[in-house]
């Protein structure tokens, strides 16, 4: 059976999201499985999830998804290039044989041109002097590779998606996946505006309480707590002032001086805001600094090579056929019942006993152990 892949976090999941869905079924054909490797409760921005995982995966497979598969919290909160690469081989795992991407500029030839300059050995002698000048790295990466191939064409790796795409291309190449890039529609923050508002203002608007102005953009009612890292705020603050400069320098993202800065902002700081802004520097992203700071807040050491498990979050009929058809080639264990996989499962299930937290009330431990995928 042949299948597309894509990557997604669905924070929350909307129509701008089952808009891509459509594009995928379209460009793939009907008969091919469409697989989603989704963020689980911890997101790449260095947050929680507005809602749990179960919810957003059964939510995109009434959206159009086939099959959801997690990504892992170790990967999930990660550059985006580990990023990429872990949800890349999560579904090259689940049999998929191309990726669709959303990105602002589809141009499939300028972006693979970008990728393989990225892996060049020349990019290296580029990228230096420009670190050497005191630059944050996204803008020396711009810088080098606007030496490298023009400055219009590095211009592209400006927009969000489009760096995203670039990454995709890159894990795709060794494992031999074609690509599907879809022109993304809508914006990425600002006001909630039809068609396609940013997942990003749809967060404002459920985390000021305010689910109706959410609602017209969601494809399912709203119901249930809005999850917000606030709740964790205090406990977060604990665990950084209980660290060492070296334990969060040894971090993933802890170098370049970054977890040193991070340490003494914990000092002081009586918020995350505060702490964030006491501890960022023009060197160091923003968003680098907050996943480093929930990592250490939950208390998360070295990051693994690479996946263990395939783990199941919802599917279809269609997605069920899939799976069926690719258990006995599939490299990794396959798991749907989490209850059966506690040995693998166990720091996903502490990490989930912690999103639990952020829930307004808190629920109880165990929530990774009681839920099923969802067959929609």
């Amino acid at each position: 059976m042949s299948a597309v892949g894509v990557v997604a976090e669905y924070n929350p999941f909307h129509r701008g999201h089952a808009y891509h869905l459509s594009q995928v079924r379209r460009l793939a054909g009907p008969e091919a499985a469409v697989i989603v490797c989704m963020s689980g409760n911890w997101v790449q921005r260095g947050d929680c999830a507005v809602t749990d995982k179960w919810r957003r995966a059964r939510w995109a497979c009434e959206g159009g998804a086939d099959l959801v598969v997690e990504l892992p919290t170790v990967f999930a909160l990660s550059s985006a290039e580990t990023f990429a690469r872990s949800a890349v081989t999560l579904l090259a795992a689940a049999g998929a044989d191309r990726l669709s991407f959303g990105c602002e500029d589809p141009d499939l030839p300028a972006l693979q041109s970008l990728a393989d300059a990225l892996d060049a050995p020349a990019f290296g002698a580029a990228l230096r002097p420009f670190l050497a000048a005191g630059l944050p790295f996204p803008a020396a990466r711009q810088r080098a590779l606007a030496v490298l191939l023009g400055p219009e064409t590095a211009a592209l790796v400006e927009s969000p998606n489009n760096n995203l795409a670039i990454e995709y291309l890159r894990a795709l190449r060794p494992l031999g996946l074609g690509a599907l890039p879809v022109q993304r529609q809508g914006g990425h923050h600002g006001p909630l505006e039809p068609p396609f508002p940013s997942a990003s203002a749809l967060r404002t608007a459920l985390l000021a309480g305010e689910p109706d102005r959410a609602q017209p953009y969601l494809p399912q009612r709203w119901t249930g707590p809005v999850y917000d890292l606030g709740r964790l705020e205090t406990a977060i603050l604990c665990k950084l002032r209980q660290s060492t400069p070296e334990a969060l320098s040894a971090l993933p993202d802890g170098g370049d001086g970054l977890g040193q800065r991070l340490w003494r902002a914990g000092q002081e700081a009586g918020s995350l805001a505060q702490l964030y802004q006491l501890a960022k520097t023009r060197r160091h992203t923003l968003s680098r600094l907050r996943r480093l700071t929930v990592w250490a807040g939950l208390g998360l050491g070295p990051r693994p090579q690479g996946p263990e498990y395939l783990r199941v979050l919802a599917m279809t009929g269609r997605g069920a056929a899939h799976l069926s058809a690719i258990q006995g080639a599939c490299p990794l264990p396959i798991l749907t019942k989490s209850a059966h996989h506690k040995d693998l499962l166990a720091e996903e299930g502490r990490l989930t006993d912690l999103f639990s937290l952020c829930a307004d009330p808190p629920l109880p431990c165990g929530q990774e152990w009681r839920v099923s995928p969802a067959v929609v």
